[in-house]
């Protein structure tokens, strides 16, 4: 249900706006008040109004008026509270005692998931080391063979003769 509006509780009861406002800081009734501090008052504050205007029409004085008293509840033996409270304080703590080794659990298989993800890497850098040592050794091995190669290769300005490969070839 939408709460009422001043204006709308005065006019339900028939008396002034600020004779409600009145009575609502008299009383210390409670109430809602919106963003620039009007009261919002529900259902039951009407009926309080309406018991605290009859009364008035019955000659009493503001400080006279009375509402009815709220039933109240029966009220529970102390040792009977003191025993409930001492079983929330044990489960609480029991709560609280698996909460701990939970998390426990929980960091543990963490540390446990980052250490093999750790090792994981490490066997990675291990391959990727064995395969550039591999591919060192191709490299040093080219460069030598190169190095080789060019040594024994005849130097370009030395015109080769024909002649000579024949007598070569036939070993005269």
């Amino acid at each position: 249900m939408e709460p009422l509006k001043t204006k709308e509780v005065s006019k339900a009861i028939g008396v002034n706006p600020t004779t409600i406002q009145r009575w609502t800081k008299f009383f210390d009734i409670k109430c809602e008040v919106n963003e620039q501090g009007h009261f919002l008052y529900a259902q039951h504050h009407l009926t309080q109004f309406e018991d605290i205007h009859n009364q008035l029409k019955q000659g009493k004085k503001l400080k006279e008026v009375s509402f009815p008293k709220k039933t109240q509840l029966a009220a529970v033996p102390r040792k009977q509270y003191e025993a409930k409270m001492e079983q929330v304080f044990v489960q609480v703590n029991e709560l609280e005692a698996k909460l701990d080794s939970k998390a426990d659990d929980v960091v543990s298989y963490q540390l446990l998931k980052h250490r093999s993800e750790l090792d994981d890497m490490m066997k990675l850098l291990d391959t990727l080391e064995d395969r550039l040592s591999l591919i060192e050794k191709r490299m040093s091995y080219a460069q030598e063979k190169r190095v080789v190669n060019e040594s024994q290769e005849l130097p370009r300005n030395v015109k080769k003769r024909p002649w000579k490969a024949l007598t070569a070839f036939f070993s005269f």
